[in-house]
């Protein structure tokens, strides 16, 4: 079903059930958050990549006002929901983008092979020792919950914003774990060399604990 939501493009690409925390300045955007908290709404997160608006994104909600500041900025912490596709833009009259939506969901089940989950699992804790970092508990207790396990690794994986961005427009979790395994037998190969992998990792940004 067709819908009409306020755009937010970011250099960001937001995943389901992802928490972010962002700082608003921006005139148009306080206007647009504001609205979208008094009325309790969600906008749309679309990653800007190499200044183009890519035309898959995710809806989010504000969850939390964490700070606001005297000249109308704010710090929000908003969560991912249901992913969608853009159909068409247009400008508001207070300058922000709206877009006419369509869900964009998986187009099977999100079940996979158990095996499968577990190699790319092991790879990725493999990464995790081998870059001394130590994810808090509230990550992994979220990736035991979620159905999208996929979208949980890809947070903390060191991906690049191309890389996330394929991991979103994918519409099964097979799609997914697999991109991941193949990027984390990449990464396994070039690691030793890498040393600015764990800063790309350990500052990815999502949060956990709240």
């Amino acid at each position: 079903m067709k819908s009409k939501i306020p755009l937010f493009p970011l250099n960001l690409v937001m995943f389901p059930e992802a928490k972010y925390p962002l700082h608003i300045f921006e005139e148009r955007y306080k206007r647009m958050i504001m609205r979208c908290i008094e009325h309790n709404e969600e906008f749309g997160l679309i990653s800007k990549i190499d200044f183009e608006i890519a035309n898959i994104g995710c809806r989010v909600k504000v969850v939390k006002t964490l700070q606001t500041y005297e000249n109308g900025s704010m710090d929000i912490l908003i969560q991912g929901g249901a992913r969608f596709k853009v159909l068409s833009t247009e400008m508001h009259p207070e300058g922000y983008l709206e877009a006419e939506v369509i869900p964009f969901d998986d187009a099977i089940s999100p079940s996979m092979d158990d095996l499968m989950f577990q190699k790319v699992l092991d790879k990725f804790t493999f990464l995790l020792d081998k870059t001394e970092i130590n994810l808090d508990k509230s990550f992994w207790e979220n990736l035991d919950q979620t159905d999208f396990k996929s979208f949980k690794l890809a947070e903390k994986s060191g991906l690049n914003l191309k890389q996330q961005q394929n991991i979103l427009n994918y519409q099964s979790e097979h799609e997914r774990i697999n991109y991941l395994l193949e990027h984390y037998e990449k990464v396994q190969k070039y690691l030793d060399a890498n040393e600015a992998l764990r800063d790309i990792i350990a500052g990815d940004g999502y949060v956990n604990e709240f």
